[in-house]
C-alpha cells in the first residue's frame, strides 16, 4: 500500500514538472541569428541615430566580434565613412550611436556619438558588419535613390518590425523600408532605447 501511495505521488510530479517545462517552452522567444538595426532616426538638422538590437541569446562583446558600422553616401560603392564598435550589448538590449549635437532625448539614450557614421541622409545606406561580414544593412550600397529610399528614410523615424528576427545581409539588392520597417514622423523619439523581436517559440 505504502509502495503504491510512493508511486502516485512520484507519478504526480513527474506530471508537473513536465507541464511546467512544456509551458516554459511554449512561451519562450528564439534567439536571433545576430546583431542587427533596430531603429533609424533622420530628423531635422543633427537628429540622428542608429539603434542595434541583441536578441542572440547571449551578451555580444563588440570589439571582440570586431562589429564595425560604415556609412555610404550618395550611392558610393565603399564606405564614406566607417567606425569599430566598443562595448558589450545584453542579450534583450540595445546599442544606440547618435550624433554628437543631437536632440537631448536622442542624447539620453546613447551608448556613443558620433559625427561622421551618424551623419546620413535618406538617400544614404548604413552597413553593419561582424568581422567584415555584413550582418545588416539599412539601404542600397552602390544606389543613390534620390531624395530617399523606397518606402521612406528622409525626414522619418524607422523601427524595426518585431517579426523580423535577421539582418538583411546583401546590401547590394533593392531596399524598401516598408518591408521590414514602420516609418513613424520626423523627430519621434519615443522608443529609442528598447526594441523586441517575437521569433516565435523555441520549444
Amino acid at each position: 500500500m505504502m509502495r503504491s501511495h510512493r508511486k502516485l505521488i512520484y507519478l504526480a510530479l513527474l506530471a508537473l514538472l513536465l507541464t511546467a517545462s512544456w509551458g516554459l517552452g511554449s512561451d519562450a522567444k528564439a534567439a536571433t541569428s545576430d546583431l542587427f538595426i533596430s531603429e533609424y532616426i533622420e530628423g531635422s538638422s543633427f537628429n540622428k541615430a542608429i539603434e542595434i538590437y541583441n536578441g542572440t541569446g547571449s551578451a555580444v562583446d563588440l570589439a571582440a566580434g570586431n562589429y564595425t558600422l560604415e556609412l555610404y553616401s550618395n550611392g558610393a560603392a565603399s564606405p564614406t565613412a566607417s567606425m569599430a564598435l566598443t562595448g558589450t550589448i545584453a542579450d534583450g538590449d540595445v546599442y544606440v550611436l547618435a550624433h554628437a549635437s543631437a536632440d537631448p532625448a536622442i542624447l539620453a539614450e546613447a551608448d556613443v556619438t558620433n559625427s561622421s557614421v551618424i551623419n546620413f541622409n535618406g538617400d544614404d545606406a548604413v552597413v553593419l558588419r561582424k568581422d567584415g561580414a555584413v550582418v545588416d544593412a539599412f539601404g542600397q550600397v552602390g544606389f543613390d535613390p534620390g531624395s530617399q529610399w523606397a518606402g521612406g528614410g528622409q525626414d522619418d523615424t524607422l523601427q524595426r518590425l518585431e517579426s523580423v528576427c535577421a539582418g538583411d545581409t546583401n546590401p547590394d539588392d533593392a531596399f524598401d523600408a516598408s518591408a521590414e520597417w514602420v516609418v513613424l514622423p520626423q523627430n519621434t523619439f519615443t522608443g529609442l532605447g528598447s526594441h523586441t523581436a517575437d521569433c516565435g517559440s523555441s520549444g
